[in-house]
C-alpha cells in the first residue's frame, strides 16, 4: 500500500530524522556527552532558575542516552516502523508539524511534572514524538496487528490504550524513563488529529464564506452601477452628439464622480461597456 511515497522508498522526513538522531548520539558517544548532549538536553534546572535556555525543550529530543545503543536502536526502530506509515498517510509537510509540536508539547509536559514535584531529571530521547506517532499510527491503520512487546498480536488501536495505561501506571515509579514525556506525546496526538479534522473543515467553510461575501460585493456593486449608468448614458450620448463642451457643469459633475467610483471598483465589477451591453 502507498500514500504518497513509492514502497521501497523511506519517507524523507524518516531518513532525514534517523540521520540527525544517530548523527548526534554518535558525536555524543565518541565525545562522552562532553558537547552535543550538554548543549541540548532537557534540564529543568537550566531552563528555569535564572538561566533561561529554553531551547532544551525541543532540542531534547534528538539526544540519546550515549553510554548505552539500547535507547537509540530502540527509538530509532520504533521511529521507522510507525513513522514510515504514518509520514506516507500525512505527507511531509503535515508530518513535521505533527512530529515536532508533539514533541515540544512532551518537552513542556516533563518541565510542568518537574514545576510540579520538584525532580530535576534530565529528560532525552525521542520517545514523547514517538508515541504521539503510534497513537496516529493508531487513527490511521486501527485494525493493524502490532505484536504486543514482541508476542502478542494486538490491533493497533488496543494496542496503544494498553501502553497508555502501563505508563500511566508508572508515572511515579522511579525507574528514571520520561514517563510523562509518553504521555504528554500521546495526549498531543490525540487533541491534535482531532482538531485537525476539525480545523480542516473549519477553514473550508470560512474559505467558502469569504469566496461568497466576495462574490455578493461583486454582485451588489454592478448592478449599482448599471443603476448608475442609466443616468450616465444620456451624458455620452451628448457628448457624442456635441462634444464634451457641451456638458454642463452638474453633467461634468456627474461623470466624474461616476468615474471615480469605477476606479475605486477596478476589478471588482464589469467594465462599463459590459454593463451597457447587459441592458
Amino acid at each position: 500500500m502507498s500514500f504518497g511515497y513509492p514502497d521501497s522508498m523511506m519517507p524523507r522526513p524518516i531518513r532525514n530524522l534517523l540521520i540527525l538522531n544517530i548523527g548526534i548520539f554518535l558525536v555524543d558517544y565518541l565525545t562522552h556527552g562532553a558537547y552535543l548532549y550538554n548543549w541540548l538536553a532537557l534540564d529543568p534546572l537550566l531552563v528555569t532558575h535564572g538561566h533561561y535556555q529554553y531551547w532544551r525543550i525541543f532540542t531534547y529530543m534528538f539526544v540519546h542516552d550515549h553510554s548505552s545503543f539500547m535507547h537509540i536502536l530502540f527509538n530509532m526502530l520504533t521511529l521507522w516502523m510507525f513513522g514510515t506509515p504514518v509520514a506516507q498517510e500525512m505527507g511531509e509537510v503535515r508530518f513535521w508539524r505533527f512530529y515536532l509540536l508533539s514533541g515540544l508539547f512532551a518537552g513542556f509536559c516533563s518541565l510542568l511534572f518537574y514545576g510540579i514535584t520538584g525532580n530535576p531529571s534530565v529528560i532525552i530521547g525521542a520517545s514523547g514524538a514517538i508515541f504521539a506517532l503510534m497513537v496516529a499510527f493508531a487513527r490511521f491503520f486501527p485494525t493493524s496487528q502490532i505484536l504486543l512487546f514482541f508476542i502478542f498480536p494486538v490491533s493497533a488501536k488496543y494496542a496503544v490504550l494498553i501502553i497508555g495505561a502501563i505508563e500511566l501506571l508508572l508515572i511515579t515509579s522511579n525507574d528514571h524513563i520520561a514517563h510523562i514525556a509518553h504521555l504528554g506525546g500521546a495526549v498531543f496526538a490525540l487533541f491534535y488529529l482531532r482538531w485537525e479534522g476539525r480545523g480542516n473543515g473549519l477553514l473550508d467553510n470560512f474559505n467558502h464564506w469569504q469566496t461568497r461575501r466576495r462574490w455578493e460585493k461583486a454582485r451588489r456593486e454592478s448592478e449599482k452601477m448599471q443603476e448608475i449608468m442609466e443616468d450616465i448614458d444620456p451624458i455620452l450620448q451628448k457628448i457624442s452628439r456635441l462634444g464634451i463642451q457641451s456638458l454642463t457643469r452638474e453633467e461634468k459633475e456627474k461623470l466624474d464622480r461616476v468615474s471615480a467610483l469605477k476606479r475605486s471598483q477596478r476589478g471588482n465589477i464589469l467594465p462599463f461597456e459590459d454593463h451597457r451591453s447587459r441592458r
